[in-house]
């Protein structure tokens, strides 16, 4: 395979990666994204709020109810900021790229219940994805004696292989994770880091029996870039088609990577290409700079444009600064 085409797809892959959160675009605070069931939502309870959030991680659902959920939230947490509602208003916000609102709420929650290991986790994530390696280490010692130590450490060495040894951070998990029963996010943490090392056998290996009906979003695209680093991008076709019930809901990153995978195929009909510049002009219109990277990405590798590019890689430097972030920037200067 071509480096180029290898460094590619390791930087396209870790805009999604980084567990099982968020994929929505940033709407503006009053804006609905997408017809709800607003009467309704408005009268639910906690319980059936938490399940609209978790379901939001799933294909096709990523935009159904964010704007309405972050309003519910935000009066909720106004009124009441329990330890849940802020956990679950953190996240909401998190899915919107608000990374500092987000760390905000989530350290109120911490104040009023410092073992609320879920928000420990949220904010191992959102200092990672803010390039602040060493706070999210913290919250994720933290951890030790709340979870089990299976979880607290792919938590440490998730984050220690983002600025540090990859190798040796993979190592080490799949040495504590050998022969034991492990989650859906270890899975997807070890498929990761094996990606990242170019071992896309490896990485497949640690997705098997994962059924991706079920799988959350991050997952589904880990696994596409997978396949088109093991040069299968009919894989990437075929699976994710099936996985489509409508398709002007399907996720700006899923679509990408069809599009990218028509494209390598050359196939003489641009359906998905032709959807994601679809795609890509309404975001550009609303300026929407959630999916900044995807449309990076588009423009580097499905419509080449050096300048849409690095346009698109600077705004999401400004929110978003990992390594991978800084990367984009670079191959579109590249171009």
């Amino acid at each position: 395979m071509k480096p180029g085409l290898i460094k590619f797809i390791i930087a396209l892959s870790l805009v999604c990666s980084f567990n099982l959160f968020a994929n929505a675009y940033t709407p503006k605070d009053n804006d609905v994204i997408a017809v709800t069931k607003s009467n309704i939502t408005a009268s639910l309870s906690l319980s059936e709020i938490k399940t609209a959030v978790e379901q939001s991680q799933f294909v096709g659902q990523t935009e159904n109810m964010q704007g309405v959920l972050k309003n519910k939230l935000s009066k909720l947490y106004i009124s009441e900021p329990t330890p849940d509602i802020g956990y679950l208003y953190a996240r909401v916000l998190q899915k919107e790229h608000l990374f500092n609102d987000a760390i905000t709420v989530a350290n109120n929650v911490l104040k009023i219940m410092p073992d609320h290991s879920n928000t420990h986790l949220l904010l191992a994530n959102l200092y990672m994805t803010q390039g602040q390696f060493e706070l999210a280490k913290l919250h994720c010692l933290a951890l030790i004696t709340r979870v089990s130590i299976l979880t607290a450490s792919t938590c440490v060495l998730d984050v220690q292989s983002q600025h540090g040894n990859l190798l040796g951070s993979y190592q080490s998990l799949v040495k504590l994770a050998n022969k034991k029963p492990i989650d859906l996010n270890t899975k997807h943490v070890l498929a990761e880091m094996s990606f990242r090392l170019q071992n896309y056998t490896n990485a497949l290996k640690h997705l098997e029996n994962i059924s991706l009906v079920n799988a959350p979003v991050s997952l589904i695209v880990l696994w596409a870039d997978i396949q088109l680093g093991l040069n299968k991008p009919q894989q990437v076709i075929n699976k994710l088609s099936n996985l489509i019930k409508e398709p002007h809901d399907l996720e700006d990153a899923l679509l990408l990577r069809l599009a990218i995978a028509e494209k390598q195929l050359n196939m003489t009909q641009y359906t998905w290409q032709n959807t994601m510049k679809q795609r890509v002009e309404l975001r550009e219109v609303r300026h929407d700079s959630f999916h900044a990277s995807d449309l990076a990405n588009y423009y580097i590798h499905v419509q080449p444009n050096k300048s849409k590019a690095l346009y698109w890689a600077n705004i999401n430097w400004q929110q978003a600064k990992m390594n991978i972030d800084q990367a984009l920037i670079i191959q579109a200067k590249r171009m």
